[in-house]
């Protein structure tokens, strides 16, 4: 016959420690956030690439539309906002690839990163003139878009990605009561800017859901960890 073993008593609560490390607020291992932060750097340097090349087909289909005419061949403020996601972006790049660098804080830089950038997209998407015609409509912009890449590529808390998500989309909005207050677009009540924007608000929302899965993601990965 086997001889018995004495394991103990079961403890009358679970030790601290292991309370703390069992409950929502587990922490997403350092590793998975350095290569979070490598993503966020790619994503920067992409987007320096994506300021530089729309700025050159802008000028390149505007010299060949003849909107600008003899002016085609010159700068234009919008080059000055596309020239200042070029600089912050690089800059963001390099950020990254440097040494010692905690990624908590370079994601959180990221997030005010892609705040930065969502406002240079809302004042270049309404600084030019806009036709007495056109009509306010609702749409889908590039910030919406943006918002949606950072909650799936960059893990953040939820209550961090709405926050940041709601800023930044509602830089379009600010874009056109500026744009209004330069006289290049009267688009009648104030209202009229979150009726044509409200579906990037919507995305903010969604950004907020697909924050949740990614940030648990990483906490079970500790959490699978923890178990050996």
């Amino acid at each position: 016959m086997p001889h018995p073993h004495l394991i103990g008593r079961p403890p009358a609560s679970t030790p601290a420690d292991l309370a703390a490390s069992s409950g929502r607020g587990r922490d997403i291992p350092n590793d998975l956030l350095r290569e979070a932060s490598i993503r966020l750097g790619i994503m920067s340097l992409m987007g320096a690439v994506l300021w530089v090349s729309g700025t050159v087909l802008d000028h390149l289909a505007n010299r060949v539309m003849g909107h600008w005419g003899e002016g085609a061949g010159t700068l234009h403020f919008p080059d000055a906002i596309s020239a200042a996601g070029i600089v912050s972006s690089l800059a963001l790049f390099a950020y990254t690839r440097t040494t010692g660098r905690d990624p908590r804080f370079i994601l959180d830089l990221g997030l005010g990163y892609m705040v930065f950038t969502a406002f240079l997209i809302g004042m270049i998407w309404h600084w030019e003139a806009v036709p007495r015609e056109w009509t306010v409509q609702p749409m889908i912009t590039w910030i919406g878009v943006v918002v949606l890449m950072f909650a799936a590529i960059v893990p953040s808390a939820p209550v961090k990605t709405l926050v940041a998500g709601l800023i930044a989309v509602s830089m379009n909005p600010i874009g056109m009561l500026i744009a209004r207050a330069r006289g290049s677009w009267e688009f009648g009540s104030s209202g009229n800017v979150l009726l044509m924007h409200y579906p990037d608000y919507m995305l903010a929302g969604v950004a907020v859901v697909v924050s949740h899965v990614v940030t648990r993601l990483g906490q079970q990965v500790t959490k699978a960890r923890e178990m050996g």
